[in-house]
């Protein structure tokens, strides 16, 4: 929504200088507290910072994009955040009459565990030395930025002012509040802002909602009418709200007779816009006019695998073209579809790249904790099959949408990713890539897996790792079930499939803050679409890069890459024959030529009298 804020910001200042008299405009684009600015703060981590989205975000609170902006993350530290004070620079409202502070704002006022989050305006007229409550501010939109007005015309007569923004996190462990476009000024001339918008960002396709929100009277004249438009892709509906008589700083909420109604799945900007005022007239300020949110539609279904009825997410990017990829994303062990859906921002990569997302829903355990059927040894009595469960899925979606049935790959995170080699070994005739993410290939699925058809396997993987470690459990200590090394893992996938060593080398050290590097080793053969890439995060823990802790690669676009230059269809090893009885076989050699010995297992040439060669895999 800020792609472009720095033009955006002086576009706003330029466009407000003309119909207001702005006492403070600050955009945070300059990455410093601003002049005059202060804090007051009993956090360890600081209060209140300043940078990106990605820069102040954490793993349970994601803050959507808005360029630079100044954030209070309690989500991060889990400290003392009650009295988190950001103080604008000090007022003089001697003179003024009419007064009012907007502002962009990220706030989920969220709970966790009995404790509620807070955000207030707050006032002191003692420099400081007592502070009382304005206003409080709700939350916006879930993941979604707002734009929030606050009427300070109470203050006005005193010369110094000074109005804050408090968040508190009711002495819990809750999420957090970021700031950004902040402006105090006094209203002149005909301003209609639309200051709030009220969608479901997160919808089936077919179902309905009203389009509402609330305008706000940001200029000194009455306004007694207007006209406002929602538009979403080519569908757009207007309408006239009149006999109001909304006087300066008054809100008023509006809601469309016309509902919003997307009948596919996909991703969507719905815009809503302020066509005129008071029967008819343009009013001084532009810039305030429209406000656009993102709506994701996805399909939640449901699926009978097994005589279990099974839930899942499917995303189709509304221009996906025909016969598109599908990728599906599993989460961890005690995670959900949703979850990794959030976490993953794996739909934003299929909108940009024209491919379909499935995240399926894991069932619960004896424990209560939500799955992937990979045989943990502390689960030795669980029978869900989700291999069939998966093969299923696909199956039916397949059957139902436009894809590619050649196409088909998996990733997932922890016990997603452990899920993803058993894929490989007993599903590979499907998914004909993997790509795991702190996941680990268990040994006793190792042992039984035998590579029938070619799988292409992407690892990425934390060296600090506390969960799925790194340098593996062989004597399983954390009763998961033994597993080598990641290493190891990669060395088998390498050599059972007959893969050599192509290019070895370090990501960009990108975010030198985040305590990580990333090493790249890419394993293939030489003109061949098989490939097992392992990126090794130096440093990095139980995450997925992008999104948590490493921030020099985005792990669902690397993933995706990985997908996209894999083969595309999978063809068994013993598939790949002219007519044997035909010719004569010469030499028996490894995919780097040597001859081999009686009892080798592994991809093997075999060279015929008529110059042909055939592929095989050979496991026992």
């Amino acid at each position: 929504m800020k792609n472009y804020s720095i033009l955006f910001a002086i576009l706003l200042l330029s466009v407000f200088s003309i119909g207001q008299n702005i006492l403070i405009s600050e955009d945070f684009e300059s990455g410093d507290l601003p002049d005059g600015w202060s804090q007051q703060t009993n956090a360890s981590d600081g209060g209140w910072l300043l940078g990106t989205a990605n820069q102040l975000e954490s793993q349970y609170w994601e803050i959507a994009n808005h360029g630079n902006i100044i954030a209070t993350n309690d989500d991060e530290c889990d400290c003392d955040k009650g009295m988190d004070y950001l103080i604008m620079a000090p007022l003089d409202l001697s003179g003024s009459t009419s007064v009012s502070l907007t502002f962009d704002n990220y706030y989920d006022e969220g709970n966790l565990d009995g404790a509620f989050e807070n955000a207030f305006i707050e006032y002191s007229i003692d420099n400081g030395q007592t502070w009382q409550i304005l206003e409080e501010i709700y939350g916006s939109v879930e993941g979604e930025w707002g734009t929030r007005n606050v009427n300070l015309s109470s203050l006005s007569g005193n010369d110094n002012v000074l109005v804050a923004f408090r968040y508190d996190d009711d002495g819990g462990w809750l999420f957090g509040w970021a700031l950004d476009n902040v402006m105090v000024f006094e209203p002149e001339g005909i301003d209609l802002a639309i200051s709030n918008l009220t969608l479901d960002t997160e919808v089936n396709p077919g179902i309905s909602q009203a389009v509402t929100g609330i305008v706000t009277n940001l200029g000194a004249e009455n306004i007694t009418s207007f006209e406002l438009s929602w538009q979403a892709g080519t569908t757009e509906f207007s309408e006239v709200f009149s006999g109001i008589n909304l006087a300066s700083l008054e809100s008023y909420t509006f809601e469309f007779q016309e509902e919003l109604l997307i009948p596919s799945s996909g991703s969507y900007e719905v815009t809503v816009s302020i066509v005129n005022v008071n029967e008819g007239i343009s009013d001084d300020n532009s810039g305030n006019d429209s406000q656009t949110i993102n709506i994701t539609v996805s399909d939640s279904g449901t699926l009978t695998s097994g005589g279990i009825e099974r839930d899942y997410i499917y995303y189709h990017p509304s221009d996906a073209p025909d016969n598109c990829p599908i990728v599906f994303v599993c989460h961890g062990y005690t995670g959900s579809a949703e979850g990794i859906m959030d976490y993953s921002r794996f739909n934003e990569v299929a909108d940009e790249f024209g491919f379909a997302v499935c995240y399926p829903q894991g069932i619960e355990d004896s424990f209560g904790n939500t799955f992937f059927n990979v045989d943990y040894d502390f689960q030795n009595n669980e029978t869900v099959d989700d291999v069939a469960f998966l093969l299923d899925l696909n199956t039916y979606l397949q059957s139902n949408n436009s894809l590619n049935p050649e196409r088909v790959y998996c990733t997932g995170l922890s016990n997603g990713g452990d899920f993803c080699y058993l894929l490989a070994c007993e599903a590979g005739d499907t998914f004909s890539a993997v790509a795991p993410v702190a996941g680990f290939f268990k040994q006793s699925i190792m042992d039984e897996c035998t590579l029938p058809y070619p799988v292409s396997v992407l690892e990425i993987h934390g060296t600090n790792d506390n969960v799925t470690y790194y340098e593996g459990d062989p004597n399983n200590n954390d009763d998961w079930g033994a597993y080598p090394s990641i290493p190891d893992a990669i060395d088998y996938l390498v050599t059972n499939q007959g893969l050599v060593l192509l290019e070895e080398y370090d990501a960009p050290n990108i975010d030198q803050g985040d305590g990580s590097t990333v090493s790249i080793e890419k394993y293939g053969q030489l003109d061949d679409c098989l490939q097992v890439w392992l990126y090794t995060v130096n440093g990095g823990g139980h995450d997925w890069p992008g999104a948590f802790g490493n921030m020099d690669i985005d792990s669902s676009r690397e993933i995706w890459n990985f997908f996209d230059s894999s083969c595309d269809n999978q063809v068994s090893v013993g598939e790949i024959s002219s007519n044997p009885n035909l010719r004569r076989l010469v030499k028996i050699t490894d995919v780097l030529g040597r001859e081999i010995k009686a009892d080798y297992r592994g991809i093997i040439i075999e060279m015929y009298d008529d110059g042909s060669s055939e592929k095989k895999m050979v496991t026992e």
